[in-house]
């Protein structure tokens, strides 16, 4: 586990790297981890990566609000 790379593959049913999915949260504005699954199609297959997912989008979320 190391969201803090970018070239890390966190979903590999989807093959999507965390730089990916940071991108997709951010485009997509998703705030739940059930938006991100579900409207994302990231984690949603057999949801192994859902942990590290949650965290992902919990520091994308935090460094956000820091920008603001």
């Amino acid at each position: 586990m190391n969201i803090d790379n970018p070239e890390y593959e966190i979903c590999l049913c989807r093959r999507m790297n965390v730089s990916q999915v940071e991108d997709l949260i951010k485009a997509q504005g998703f705030t739940t981890l059930k938006e991100l699954c579900e409207k994302g199609h990231v984690g949603d297959k057999c949801g192994g990566c859902r942990e590290e997912l949650e965290l992902l989008l919990n520091k994308v979320l935090d460094k956000q609000k820091v920008d603001f």
